[in-house]
């Protein structure tokens, strides 16, 4: 056979639902975590648009990043599941983030 299958991937439950495609595609889990992330910046940003009338796109990157990171360091808790560069580039997001919201508020 060419490829493992799932059957033949000895782990069941969630774990082995998040680890088998993986294993199998690396980028599975960085693509997940980004869709993520585009997710809660434009639902952020949309609703302080239908609240506020204005919405402050600093402020969506930021809280996403947060998001992002909480689910990643509980994704983490599974092993082998996220690696160490893609753990740094999310911590590195949310920082970045909250840095452009820092710099944006004091203008």
């Amino acid at each position: 056979m060419a490829y493992q299958t799932f059957r033949e991937f000895n782990s069941t439950g969630l774990e082995g639902f998040l680890t088998y495609p993986a294993t199998v595609v690396p980028i599975f889990i960085p693509l997940l975590l980004f869709t993520f992330y585009i997710i809660i910046v434009l639902g952020v940003y949309f609703s302080q648009q239908r609240l506020r009338g204005t919405a402050n796109i600093f402020a969506a990157f930021a809280v996403a990043g947060y998001a992002t990171t909480i689910l990643t360091f509980a994704m983490a808790l599974i092993p082998d599941l996220i690696n160490t560069l893609t753990m740094v580039v999310v911590i590195s997001v949310a920082v970045i983030g909250t840095l452009m919201l820092l710099i944006s508020r004091n203008r």
